[in-house]
C-alpha cells in the first residue's frame, strides 16, 4: 500500500509495462538495471578527471625533481671548484 501510494511499480507491473513496449512513454517507468544512470556516469567522468589530473601532477614533480637536479649539479661544483682554487691560493 505505501508503495502504491509513493508511486513505485512492483515487479510485475513493471515487467508489464516494458513487455508492451510503453516502458519508453511513460515518465514513471524504471531504468533498465543494466545500464549505468547518471549519477554513476558522473561520478565515474569526475573520478577519471581527478585521476588524470593526479597523474600529471605527479608527472609534472618527477620531471621538476630532474631538471633541479640536472641543473644544480654543475652549478655546485663550479662553485666547490671555485672555493678550492681559493683555499690552495692562500
Amino acid at each position: 500500500q505505501v508503495a502504491a501510494s509513493v508511486g513505485l511499480k512492483s515487479k510485475k507491473a513493471r515487467e508489464t509495462t516494458m513487455a508492451s513496449g510503453s516502458a519508453e512513454k511513460s515518465p514513471d517507468a524504471f531504468q533498465d538495471e543494466d545500464k549505468p544512470g547518471v549519477c554513476r556516469k558522473c561520478a565515474e567522468s569526475s573520478l577519471d578527471c581527478f585521476a588524470f589530473l593526479g597523474r600529471g601532477a605527479v608527472a609534472t614533480g618527477g620531471a621538476v625533481a630532474t631538471v633541479t637536479k640536472q641543473c644544480a649539479y654543475p652549478v655546485k661544483e663550479s662553485l666547490l671548484a671555485t672555493a678550492d682554487s681559493n683555499r690552495n691560493e692562500a
